[in-house]
């Protein structure tokens, strides 16, 4: 079983936001640094002596952030990808950093959905009214647990979105 196929199913079965982030932000790093080669002059000598070095483990080019950068600055990925990148990482920054882990209905998961342009074009954009209409109902005790599962399906779906932006932006 690949590697991409196993954080998948581990994303799927996240009990908490913190451990989504966790495993959705290495989903996007193996996506990035799966297409990278891409990127380069496709030369055999070129992939050898100069691409391969920079994807080695202690390489350079092996963080989400210097690897997303590089692809923004040469034109591959859109500047909404980019900031859906960039916003998955500092999310799972400030998940790390709190002394309990986020759960699925916490305010900043809520935030962090809102923010994402992956899910803000028009017709995305039914998720995040899904989302408002359950945050803010009345049925307090079933409406959290089904406001929950909403939310984790949305990151789901959102993560996957953003996956697939990446390919069919890098692979143009």
């Amino acid at each position: 079983m690949s590697q991409h196929v196993e954080l998948l199913e581990t994303v799927e079965e996240c009990d908490d936001a913190t451990s989504f982030l966790c495993a959705s932000n290495k989903l996007i790093n193996l996506k990035l640094k799966a297409l990278l080669p891409n990127i380069f002059v496709q030369d055999e000598l070129v992939m050898e002596y100069a691409v391969e070095p920079l994807l080695k483990e202690d390489g350079p080019l092996v963080t989400t952030d210097v690897v997303s950068k590089l692809m923004f600055a040469m034109g591959k990925i859109s500047l909404e990808t980019y900031a859906d990148i960039g916003l998955y990482a500092q999310v799972l920054e400030y998940a790390q950093s709190q002394p309990n882990k986020l759960s699925f209905g916490d305010d900043m998961i809520y935030d962090f959905i809102s923010n994402q342009a992956v899910l803000s074009t028009q017709q995305d954009s039914f998720y995040l009214e899904s989302i408002n209409q359950l945050k803010f109902s009345s049925f307090e005790v079933f409406s959290q647990m089904r406001y929950e599962s909403l939310i984790k399906t949305v990151l789901k779906l959102s993560c996957e979105m953003l996956l697939e932006k990446i390919e069919e932006e890098i692979t143009q």
